[in-house]
């Protein structure tokens, strides 16, 4: 999986931020779990062996951000659930609707660099202005 321009790290003591830049929410959703996993599994190369459905309804669009991106990294947490791809992803209404494809953490071919313990609401944003879509998390790690 590779990072592009529309994802920037940022410094944050202790932690690992990110902004992001993209046309829609769910592409923002959907840079945001890829850079999430790069950063737990860098370079990682895992086969969409598994797939999960997510449905997730929350009071705002940040909330449901941060239920994503949590829901995810439970399953890494739980599971050792590695991201492949992101099938599908649908956000309307504060409610999203996603089915992703992963694998498990195989200790021979996964070196897992970072856990997140949490994804967090600090200096955390997505606002949509100037025909972009543009967004900030801290994973505290």
């Amino acid at each position: 999986m590779s990072l592009d321009h529309k994802v920037r790290f940022i410094d944050h003591t202790g932690d690992i931020g990110i902004q992001l830049e993209a046309d829609s929410p769910e592409e923002i959703f959907e840079l945001s779990a890829q850079t999430m996993f790069e950063i737990i599994c860098p370079s990682a190369k895992a086969r969409p062996l598994r797939q999960y459905r997510i449905d997730i309804k929350e009071d705002d669009l940040e909330q449901l951000w941060v239920s994503w991106l949590s829901h995810l990294n439970v399953l890494f947490q739980t599971e050792q659930f590695l991201l492949a791809a992101i099938d599908s992803i649908k956000i309307e209404n504060n409610s999203l609707q996603a089915v992703v494809n992963g694998d498990c953490v195989d200790p021979v071919k996964h070196r897992v660099e970072l856990e997140i313990k949490a994804v967090t609401y600090h200096k955390m944003y997505i606002r949509h202005d100037n025909n972009r879509w543009r967004a900030q998390v801290i994973f505290d790690i």
